[in-house]
């Protein structure tokens, strides 16, 4: 056996005790490295200053993780919660915005009702739209735009083809607007829709054509439900002519708020399925000669509207309040939160209470 030196030696003795360290170390903390090779080690707990540390040295230098998109925001009630549908204003007028107490309220939507042929007739009723769709733009206000009978012929009706046109004139002077309903109150009696659910329904799906891809949103139609077999009907043919697919569907719900009722809305919703949007509904002071004017009445239907009514279906997903303020000279039709003068109606102080404000 050949001979070794001192240093040779003590070379070996060095390689053998730091193989034994090695080896010990290896043994004592097996269950430190187990996570590389049993998956199930992944839920076992980490202390609270591991887990950083861990997450920062996995993350490659440069590269930041990508956070979840948070929920749009948007006034909701307090009745529930803070949840509920989203709350919006109906109102056509654009001196609306610039009422500092509007802006108060946080609403940031609201339904606009629009002929359908404004933008080709022009003239003062284009000019008061370009106001206000110029208004809303400047506070942030989200438009949900109702399109309906033309100003200049009421009765008449137009083809797909000039509704498309027509359409593509709206969107061409307004790009920025992204939200569109079919019809206005398609099944009432003051439309020309009414004498045709199967042209609404072809006006409906060129929209939502025009606007596939995500580029804009468009509700089916604003049906007003009744109670009668040929507001049923009406209904039945425009889903039969819409087609398969997932709908937003319209609801003008004045009947049921002003009965303090739900009934005319369970049944709509027993007949469609999907998202609604209760485009437009307020609580009456005065409508022709059936409703005389009541501000007590309004301000009860104004609770009721607000506090218990969103709870029929959690389907409604908005619900936008019809109107802001009084107009002079209409002696139809009256649902103001506010009077001709612009003072304060009690339902007013119920509307801000009911999403968080002061009033």
């Amino acid at each position: 056996m050949p001979k070794i030196s001192r240093r040779q030696a003590l070379a070996v003795a060095t390689a053998v005790l730091a193989c034994v360290v090695v080896a010990v170390v290896l043994l004592k903390g097996g269950d430190s490295a187990a996570p590389r090779h049993q998956p199930e080690a992944r839920h076992t707990e980490t202390t609270k200053d591991a887990r950083p540390k861990a997450r920062r040295s996995a993350r490659k230098p440069g590269r930041r993780k990508h956070a979840r998109p948070r929920r749009k925001s948007g006034t909701r009630l307090v009745a529930f919660g803070g949840g509920g549908p989203l709350i919006g204003l109906a109102d056509n007028r654009p001196e609306t915005f610039s009422d500092p107490r509007f802006a108060g309220t946080g609403i940031k939507r609201v339904r606009v009702a629009v002929p359908f042929d404004d933008v080709a007739l022009g003239g003062t009723r284009r000019r008061i739209q370009d106001a206000y769709f110029a208004a809303a733009r400047r506070q942030g206000v989200d438009p949900l735009v109702s399109f309906y009978r033309s100003s200049a012929n009421p009765e008449r009706l137009p083809s797909v083809a000039e509704f498309g046109r027509d359409f593509e004139l709206f969107r061409s002077r307004y790009p920025w607007l992204k939200s569109f309903s079919t019809w206005n109150e398609a099944n009432f009696r003051s439309q020309p829709t009414r004498r045709d659910p199967e042209r609404t329904a072809a006006f409906y799906r060129l929209l939502r054509d025009r606007c596939s891809g995500g580029r804009c949103t468009v509700v089916a139609c604003d049906f007003r439900p009744d109670g009668s077999s040929a507001a049923a009907s009406w209904l039945e043919r425009f889903k039969s002519a819409a087609g398969p697919g997932r709908h937003i569907w319209g609801l003008s719900s004045y009947v049921d708020v002003n009965r303090q009722s739900t009934r005319l809305t369970r049944d709509f919703l027993r007949r469609t399925s999907g998202p609604v949007w209760v485009t437009e509904v307020g609580a009456i002071n005065f409508f022709g000669r059936g409703i005389k004017p009541n501000i007590p009445r309004q301000t009860r239907r104004m609770h009721f509207l607000l506090t218990r009514y969103p709870a029929v279906s959690r389907r409604i997903q908005r619900l936008y309040v019809y109107h802001w303020r009084a107009a002079a000279g209409d002696n139809l039709f009256d649902s103001g939160l506010l009077d001709l003068n612009g003072q304060e109606r009690p339902a007013y102080r119920e509307f801000v209470r009911a999403i968080g404000k002061s009033g």
